[in-house]
């Protein structure tokens, strides 16, 4: 892995122990129908393996690995309709590639909606910082800018109260800001600990 690559996976790494060492308080609540303000802001800590759905030019070769931390502020869990889109959870997440493709650091506001049962849909946009070449013909896709949008959509279904598994889509791009506007898509399989 490059440098970029390397400070992003210590960096992710080091958020998530922080995050679970200060979550281990919060054993014993479980999901209320309002909104209850706890001590700690930290929601969520997911994990990702992905891979590229880019084609032709756009793939990138190997395995991405995603971790995600989730914090709740404004305490979006038990809002519904106008409330909930007022109050969102954010997101920080890596994108770190295991074969010195585009790696990438990105963050935003998502919304968690319940569907049927133990499912939910979770939407999230944002931007990204990314070390991925910006003119095409290199390795993988041209992006044109290292500051990109980003956007997910990831449906997962909770196994208990604290754990989910999701299958999310990811994409970054310039937006035709810069040129080229190659993208960065990845389609993946996640892990998901609620705090």
């Amino acid at each position: 892995m490059n440098r970029f690559s390397k400070s992003a996976a210590g960096f992710a790494v080091a958020l998530i122990s922080l995050t679970t060492a200060s979550a281990a308080d919060m054993n014993g609540i479980g999901s209320p129908s309002a909104p209850v303000p706890t001590d700690s802001i930290f929601d969520e800590a997911r994990f990702e393996v992905a891979a590229s759905l880019g084609a032709k030019s756009d793939f990138e070769s190997g395995v991405f690995l995603i971790p995600s931390l989730f914090f709740d502020p404004l305490h979006s869990e038990g809002r519904e309709g106008f409330d909930k889109f007022f109050h969102p959870r954010f997101f920080l997440s890596a994108s770190i590639s295991t074969d010195d493709e585009a790696s990438q650091l990105m963050a935003g506001a998502s919304w968690k909606f319940p569907l049927l049962g133990p499912t939910f849909a979770d939407i999230g946009f944002g931007g990204a910082l990314t070390n991925g070449d910006l003119d095409e013909g290199g390795r993988g896709p041209g992006v044109g800018s290292h500051v990109l949008f980003h956007e997910y959509i990831a449906l997962g279904v909770n196994i208990d109260e604290n754990w989910s598994l999701t299958a999310t889509v990811r994409h970054s791009s310039n937006a035709d800001l810069a040129s080229p506007n190659s993208g960065l898509t990845y389609g993946g399989i996640g892990l998901g600990r609620s705090f």
